[in-house]
């Protein structure tokens, strides 16, 4: 058995070939042992592999990944959460996502946290700083069980959220410019309102080119029988399952399928995910794409793979349909790339595989669409191997990923409880390799097949990722009833400056019914008893009676008249110095040893040592002095410092809508 061929998912696009040739089960195995077979050379973390051991242990004996008694369906009860890298340079971003933070606040309501991660910070100090344990099932009282990254690997490392994602449920967004993250967060709460029902559509496609053995396996072992097993389901029968593989499986057919006319609502894709070399112009735009039927297969002999054999964010055009959608999609780098090769097994001898880690730019560009996007993309980083889903004697095995479809299409749980079977299948794999490791460490012989099997699954299984918000779900219409249109819902556009400045949602957490209509007041005619002003603040209207008729009733309107054009000038200039003030935020922070010595005074305080600075514009300038101890950063006064700039960005931020929302209202009595 030792000879069976492992086969990777990647076709090298700068070149034409394949990215790795097939290795048998003893060159991978002596690569993951090296020349000196000790178990750390197998895998460095040991704290994660530890961890893992827990989780195992946990869902054996409990079956909960949120501490017992609480609802991980029910965002009120699991709680939710933002983590965004430390520093003031995403004040803007927080701003841009704001429509989604207000929503996600008023859900889970006191389960709701912002963090901050600081710079290569490990799982454990973050948790520890959050007050959370660092094993163990997910206690919302300490810590949300939905937590959404914001920020790039360069900023918050992949390892951190593989780490992160054995306890909790984990996604991540990032995005180039602040109109996308507006978009993306506008998307998710139209969809969370009931803006758009989706049509019980799925879609299972799968690329099988010519003499390729890796598309073979993943098309006859994993897409067939996958798309066979859920349109099967007793649950399946008001579902449209439809299978797309081989000669069908060309690039012009998956654009109707990614924001064409045949959209659905879960998409799922195996296909060779297209890599480049380190450096290639064309690595950060297209990495991950999916290489499609119009390949040849290895038969291709003319060199760089064209745009034209794969489907990348670029073909996601303007026009698209993609609001709702979930995607899931197997192939190498497919939701990111990291910096360094993951799958060195000797330490010192990572090689870089691109110039810095990053996402990859399909799920980017379906999360972001200027008509409304997908709500999340299930994707690898690194990677993908035919072992995610055949075993050592090239069985299938898809329980992990029926178990993952079923729960997304039939019982309706969320994107990100929904890769708990991925996270549960990972845990599993890391015991195993951790009784191996041990063997190891004893002087037992390990097989070579049974030692790349278990460790080229656990390492797949840990680079499965949500690229989105976990908490979404499919916005599916109610069984049994017809879409209204054809055509999918859109959002209008959006972009960061108009959503900053938009008041805060005050709508319950489900759409509430429309108001009934109200009539415009009438004119009133001669010899009516008075007249009735009405004023309406957003969606509450209230009518005052004014006695008077005749010249006593014109001569009360002027007096009225005037006192508002005098107080919307009062308030006209109150508000311009609110603006003047928001416009600038400097943050501080101080040391003393003894307190009973600090004075404040005129805006300085005596006796104590100035230690970090923030100063920010409204337009995004900003300075920053960064305390030291030593030659090193203060990161203990560092995290209290960024945390105090962060509650001051929240409340300008808060200032800024409250004032656009009275500015509004003013400039509307005036007309």
């Amino acid at each position: 058995m030792s000879s069976e061929q492992i086969f990777f998912n990647g076709i090298n696009a700068s070149n034409g070939t394949y990215a790795h040739q097939p290795l048998t089960a003893d060159q991978l195995a002596a690569l993951i042992r090296g020349d000196d077979p000790k178990p750390e050379s197998i895998d460095p973390d040991t704290d994660q592999l530890a961890a893992l051991k827990d989780r195992n242990d946990q869902v054996k004996a409990t079956g909960f990944e949120v501490k017992e008694g609480v609802d991980p369906n029910d965002i009120s009860k699991a709680g939710w959460g933002v983590i965004f890298p430390a520093g003031p340079q995403t004040a803007a971003i927080r701003e841009a996502l704001g429509e989604l933070l207000d929503w996600r606040s008023r859900q889970a309501g006191q389960f709701y946290r912002e963090c901050d991660y600081l710079p290569n910070e490990s799982k454990a100090h973050f948790l520890s700083r959050q007050g959370a344990a660092t094993s163990g099932a997910a206690d919302p009282d300490k810590l949300p069980y939905y937590l959404l990254i914001v920020g790039s690997p360069e900023e918050i490392p992949y390892r951190f959220q593989y780490q992160l994602d054995v306890q909790y449920a984990v996604g991540r967004i990032h995005f180039d410019n602040l109109d996308d993250y507006a978009r993306y967060a506008h998307s998710v709460v139209s969809a969370e309102r009931g803006e758009v029902k989706l049509p019980r559509k799925a879609v299972f496609f799968g690329v099988q080119n010519d003499d390729d053995i890796a598309t073979a396996l993943a098309a006859n072992g994993l897409v067939r029988p996958l798309a066979s097993k859920i349109a099967g389901h007793k649950y399946a029968v008001d579902w449209d399952v439809q299978t797309v593989i081989g000669a069908e499986a060309r690039k012009d057919r998956l654009s109707q399928f990614l924001g064409g006319s045949e959209t659905p609502a879960i998409l799922f894709t195996a296909s060779h995910g297209v890599e480049f070399d380190n450096g290639d112009p064309r690595q950060i735009a297209h990495q991950g794409a999916i290489l499609c039927q119009d390949w040849q297969g290895p038969r291709w002999s003319y060199g760089r793979i064209p745009e034209s054999l794969y489907f990348s964010g670029d073909d996601i055009g303007d026009g698209a349909r993609l609001l709702g959608t979930i995607a899931f999609c197997f192939a190498c780098f497919g939701a990111g790339t990291p910096r360094d090769d993951d799958f060195p097994h000797q330490k010192g001898f990572q090689a870089a595989i691109a110039p810095h880690a990053f996402m990859a730019r399909l799920p980017q560009r379906l999360l972001a669409h200027p008509k409304g996007g997908a709500l999340a993309v299930i994707g690898h980083v690194e990677r993908a191997w035919t072992f995610s889903f055949n075993d050592a004697n090239g069985r299938p095995q898809i329980g992990t990923f029926e178990s993952a479809m079923r729960s997304l299409m039939f019982a309706g749980v969320s994107v990100g409880m929904a890769l708990e079977f991925f996270n549960n299948r990972y845990a599993e794999l890391a015991t195993g390799l951790t009784e191996d490791m041990e063997n190891i460490r004893t002087g037992t012989s390990i097989n070579p097949l049974d030692l790349s099997t278990k460790w080229t699954e656990h390492n797949d299984a840990r680079s499965y990722v949500v690229i989105g918000d976990p908490a979404v779900r499919l916005p599916l219409a109610d069984r049994g009833t017809a879409p209204t249109s054809n055509e999918r819902a859109t959002i209008p556009t959006i972009t960061a400056a108009t959503v900053s400045v938009r008041p805060p949602d005050l709508s319950v957490k489900t759409p509430a019914p429309a108001p009934p209509p109200v009539a415009p007041p009438s004119v009133p005619s001669a010899g009516t008893q008075g007249w009735v002003v009405q004023a309406q603040v957003g969606d509450n209207s209230a009518s005052f009676g004014i006695f008077g008729s005749g010249e006593k009733g014109s001569e009360a309107m002027n007096k009225l008249t005037t006192s508002l054009q005098e107080f919307a000038e009062r308030l006209g200039e109150t508000l311009k110095r609110a603006i003047e003030d928001a416009s600038h935020l400097e943050v501080e922070t101080y040391v003393a040893d003894d307190l009973s010595t600090v004075n404040y005074r005129e805006g300085d305080f005596s006796g104590a040592q100035l230690r970090a600075v923030t100063r920010m514009a409204l337009d995004g300038d900003t300075q920053v002095v960064v305390p030291r101890r030593g030659d090193l950063l203060d990161t203990d006064l560092w995290a209290i410092h960024t945390s105090m700039v962060q509650q001051a960005q929240s409340n300008r931020a808060e200032m800024i809508r409250t004032l656009a929302a009275a500015a509004a209202g003013l400039f509307s009595s005036l007309k």
